[in-house]
């Protein structure tokens, strides 16, 4: 009896997906004992000094402070004083694993603490940033906003926002700079935000070159 053509093309299928199936749960396997294996040498490893953190200083004297203007405005402000004390250090796309393996799983709390005192900060002056730019006071606004790009921050509105007032400006060669900045990120932030500065300064271009 001849078998047909569609039953063998089932079976061919199912074959194929029983085989893709299994390799996917095989390697599924292989990478989560990897990661138990690497958690656990992590877990082994003495308290190390953090002699070479990078450690970001709040530069209040160069930063623009008001008084009596704004409730949110000086709200941000006292949270950026309060911070000015505390060790901050960006460990953004480090995993705790890694941190462990390099200085010690005793050092992990510390360690924490002090990445987030840095989300802390990359929020902060963003919020502050945007409420000057809301306030009309852009060239303090840009000010804020430099300082959170010289500390690597990720947050995607605080590039789009000075990639912005950069163009309004027509400074196009410090939106290039900032797209630099953003493509060496150590995160999965960093290509939308390259992708909308691009599309951001092609726009502009183009709208200039049609009104010349």
């Amino acid at each position: 009896m001849r078998i047909p053509m569609i039953f063998i093309i089932i079976v061919i299928l199912a074959f194929l997906f029983r085989h893709n199936v299994s390799r996917v749960f095989k390697r599924d396997a292989e990478r989560e004992e990897a990661f138990w294996e690497r958690e656990t040498e992590a877990n082994n490893v003495r308290k190390k000094p953090l002699d070479d953190l990078h450690y970001i200083t709040i530069p209040i004297n160069s930063l623009p402070f008001f008084s009596g203007i704004d409730e949110k405005l000086e709200n941000f402000q006292e949270e950026i004083k309060k911070l000015q004390a505390e060790p901050i250090v960006n460990l953004s796309g480090i995993t705790n694993t890694d941190l462990k393996l390099k200085y010690g799983a005793a050092n992990l709390p510390i360690l924490t603490k002090y990445d987030q005192n840095f989300i802390i900060l990359a929020r902060t002056l963003y919020q502050w940033g945007t409420r000057l730019h809301e306030l009309s006071y852009d060239k303090e606004a840009i000010q804020v906003l430099e300082f959170g790009i010289s500390c690597k921050t990720d947050v995607r509105g605080h590039y789009i926002l000075l990639g912005k007032l950069y163009l309004e400006n027509q400074n196009y060669d410090k939106v290039d700079a900032i797209i630099q900045t953003a493509s060496e990120l150590n995160t999965l932030m960093k290509d939308p935000i390259v992708k909308e500065l691009k599309q951001m300064k092609a726009a502009t271009l183009s709208y200039h070159n049609v009104i010349e």
